[in-house]
């Protein structure tokens, strides 16, 4: 049997003391998880696979459970999350949704009811790809509406084409947040007969508005980079369905930058090109609505924090101090285009092409954050990778010699702050995410931070 983390006392979630053991959730969801179809499945493994703990409001978890269907043995894994309200507000957002459930989600699984209460636990328990945050959700999963088939398939070009089959796959997945699903379409054309298959993303959000901004930030890169105005390219946007909450975009083909340290040999070269576009995007002129300031950036590290603090009690002092110096030193300055969540599988190579993806948090900002950002995830990459830490060294000063040999002097200095930050935001990302060893691996991240503070990195 598991046994607890420390990470998971909290005063306001007394029952976390039990969702942090495995195998004791394992036995409450084969208890509680209700077969449709007259099927039955056994729970062979529960992992916990990603925590939020939003202190004061609500705490997430999201479980993946390996069953096997009793008469067939065939296996298959299942996203389940769990959600825990302060002040015991759990069975009311329960009764809320009992009354919503019945005649406003559509019933496409065959094989567990959508949603149920854990009494004893106080616990409210949604079985993907049900989520009352992203009611839309189930629709995309149970295949296209007409809208979006014939969105889709005017994609195939000329010709009277018609879809043979469709597979919807869950990539990612933050409950109540987003979901990215991507679409597989086999199409054939009535006329000549040709048949084709195609990929598309389709990414759906909580927040309306969200979706749409991201859409109209990747129009105007979109224009740009077929206008040839610009250094790198992204996926091409096909819509933004505002009533299924949906960003549609076609696929972006090539290979990620963290693969293509995987293998070494590639990885300096290509560092200097990512460094590169960075500078094209960052010295470039792209007009949006969407700014993110000095406060912000300081809101965001201060959740960083509080997530660290609450995973490692013992290293808050050193945590709260390197907080602190870091919004001690950083001022307000000139804002520039930003990626804004810069990580290396956003960055795609196909041949002399680079692309970017995932642009949700596109904004004009300090860009320095953004090089930070690249930095700390090739700090963060030996503790999850076979990438040798030496290697990972190596890049980032390839990638840091590139990328500010081409900028104003100035913005190397806010580096050593701004790589603090982002250090904190990994480690907090690693404990999220459950990854193996992170308390050892955040000790280190957190010495990582120090060091950089201290001029010791940079």
């Amino acid at each position: 049997m598991s046994i607890i983390k420390p990470f998971l006392a909290d005063s306001a979630f007394p029952q976390l003391e039990i969702a942090g053991i495995s195998e004791l959730m394992r036995e409450i969801f084969q208890k509680h998880l209700q077969p449709l179809g007259g099927r039955a499945y056994h729970v062979q493994d529960c992992r916990l696979s990603r925590v939020n703990n939003r202190q004061g409001t609500h705490c997430i978890l999201q479980h993946t459970l390996r069953l096997a269907e009793a008469e067939t043995g065939c296996e298959r894994i299942q996203w389940v999350t769990s959600v825990m309200y302060a002040e015991d507000r759990t069975p009311q957002k329960w009764g809320k949704l009992r009354v919503y459930n019945p005649g406003e989600i559509p019933d496409i699984s065959s094989t567990f009811e959508p949603f149920f209460f854990i009494p004893d636990l106080r616990m409210l328990v949604q079985v993907f790809p049900y989520d009352h945050g992203l009611p839309t959700l189930p629709l995309l999963m149970a295949g296209p509406s007409p809208e979006l088939e014939a969105l889709l398939l005017a994609r195939f070009g000329p010709g009277d084409w018609h879809a043979e089959a469709w597979n919807v796959e869950p990539l990612h997945y933050r409950a109540e947040l987003r979901a990215t699903l991507r679409l597989t379409v086999q199409a054939q054309d009535n006329v000549t007969g040709r048949t084709e298959e195609r990929h598309f993303y389709a990414k759906v959000y909580n927040d309306k508005e969200k979706g749409e901004q991201t859409y109209q930030v990747l129009r105007a890169l979109w224009d740009k980079t077929s206008a040839g105005d610009a250094g790198f390219t992204v996926g091409r946007p096909i819509a933004y369905l505002n009533d299924l909450r949906t960003l549609l975009q076609e696929e972006t083909p090539g290979t990620s930058l963290e693969d293509i340290l995987l293998q070494q040999d590639e990885a300096t070269p290509a560092m200097r090109k990512a460094a590169g576009t960075l500078v094209a995007l960052h010295l470039d002129h792209v007009p949006m609505s969407q700014r993110r300031c000095l406060r912000d950036e300081i809101a965001a590290l201060e959740r960083a924090g509080k997530q660290l603090q609450w995973a490692c009690p013992h290293l808050r002092a050193e945590t709260q101090e390197i907080i602190g110096a870091v919004v001690a030193g950083l001022e307000e300055v000139a804002l520039a285009p930003t990626h804004g969540d810069l990580k290396l599988e956003h960055i795609l190579f196909d041949g002399d092409r680079l692309a970017l993806l995932d642009l949700d948090n596109f904004a004009e900002a300090d860009p320095v954050q953004d090089a930070a950002k690249v930095l700390a995830h090739l700090a963060g990459m030996p503790f999850r990778s076979p990438l040798p830490d030496g290697c990972a060294q190596t890049a980032a000063r390839a990638f840091a010699g590139e990328y500010f040999a081409h900028v104003p002097e100035t913005w190397r200095d806010r580096l050593p702050l701004h790589y603090a930050g982002a250090i904190l935001k990994v480690a907090a990302g690693i404990f999220r995410r459950q990854e193996p060893g992170w308390p050892d691996t955040i000790t280190t991240l957190v010495e990582e931070a120090k060091g950089s503070l201290a001029g010791k990195v940079w």
